[in-house]
């Protein structure tokens, strides 16, 4: 009895929700197109990221039983936004938010799903385009459970009621 009530326990811990909406996917511009590329989360892919700036996402993917694409679309975010951040500096941060406590939703994804995270990437040249705009339109669109801020007023009131 007691190994079927631990099981239900841990099963509840992996409880996550996820918001779908159609309407966004279709408000998305189809100018926004993007070069995605992927890495394992871990400490030895940290110099395969670019020092330049971008949008990043972080994924959980089972990656078993030969499916090619099931994720689950966890956090959104941008590096270079009126910052000297790049995408590589972001990484090494989310190595550190690993062991630190500060940022516990981002402690309990890296930590939670730990071999199942997946950083992806495109480099986008900040001078073009506007990275906080097309942050906001990718949170918008995608609504990821982890991402807490970043979305625009209208969204944010919608989720706000929720």
């Amino acid at each position: 009895m007691a190994d079927h009530y631990n099981e239900i326990q841990e099963f509840k811990s992996f409880i996550q929700y996820f918001r779908l909406w159609k309407r966004q996917w279709l408000n998305f511009p189809d100018s926004l197109s993007f070069d995605w590329k992927c890495v394992k989360f871990n400490r030895e892919n940290q110099t395969s990221i670019p020092n330049a700036p971008g949008i990043y996402a972080f994924f959980v993917e089972p990656r078993i039983a030969g499916f090619q694409s099931h994720g689950y679309l966890m956090y959104i975010g941008k590096a270079g936004h009126k910052s000297k951040n790049t995408l590589r500096k972001r990484y090494q941060k989310y190595l550190h938010d690993m062991i630190d406590l500060d940022r516990s939703s981002i402690y309990w994804l890296l930590n939670h799903w730990e071999s199942y995270v997946y950083f992806y990437f495109t480099e986008i040249d900040d001078s073009n385009l506007d990275l906080g705009e097309v942050e906001t339109k990718l949170l918008d669109a995608f609504l990821p459970p982890y991402s807490k801020r970043g979305f625009s007023a209208r969204i944010s009131k919608i989720l706000g009621a929720f």
